[in-house]
This record gives structure tokens, C-alpha cells and sequence, in this order.
């Protein structure tokens, strides 16, 4: 699968991805975004990551990153989930719900 290739194409082509592949793929997608965006290696980031304690996000670049994946996977992000955000993956399963609730 190419990796270079948006994030709905890869979902899209095959719409049979169960929950697991599609929440790696979003992982995948966060973490190269977080990464270019922080200039930190991508082995510094982790599921269980923190992002305001451990990555040191401040409010202008998490405002980038919610626009980034609103962008990209064609939803749009709550304040108020955001608020219950903290984890890397808490910012995963966030994108993999409203994408699927657009989807439906």
C-alpha cells in the first residue's frame, strides 16, 4: 500500500478495513504529521504518548494539527472532544469516530 497516498484514498479503496487497520492507518498519518511538525523522531511518539505533557504541543500548533486532520479526513473536530483529548491515541480514536459517523 502506498503510504504517500491520502488518507481517504487508502480507506476509500478498500472500504472492507476493519477498525484496527484504519485506526494504524490514522496513527500512521498522526504520527508523520506530529513528527514534521515537532522535528522529533517518530520513535519519540507512542499510542500512550501525552501530547500536551510529553510532545509540548502549544496552542498553535495543536490548532495546525486539528486543522491538518480535519483537512484530511474530511471531518470536523469538536472543542468539546477536544477537551478530552490527551493521549496520542485518544487523538486516534477521536479521527476514527468522526470519520466514520461522516461516512454513514
Amino acid at each position: 500500500m502506498d503510504d504517500n497516498a491520502d488518507p481517504r484514498e487508502r480507506m476509500n479503496d478498500d472500504a472492507i478495513l476493519d477498525e484496527s487497520k484504519m485506526k494504524d492507518l490514522i496513527l500512521d498519518d498522526l504520527i508523520k504529521m506530529l513528527t514534521d511538525m515537532l522535528e522529533i523522531s517518530p520513535t519519540d511518539i507512542r499510542p500512550d504518548t501525552r501530547i500536551f505533557d510529553e510532545l509540548d504541543l502549544d496552542s498553535l500548533q495543536l490548532y495546525e494539527l486539528v486543522v491538518d486532520l480535519e483537512e484530511v479526513y474530511s471531518i470536523r473536530m469538536p472543542d468539546e472532544d477536544l477537551d478530552n483529548v490527551s493521549t496520542v491515541n485518544d487523538v486516534v480514536d477521536l479521527v476514527f469516530r468522526l470519520s466514520t459517523q461522516s461516512e454513514k
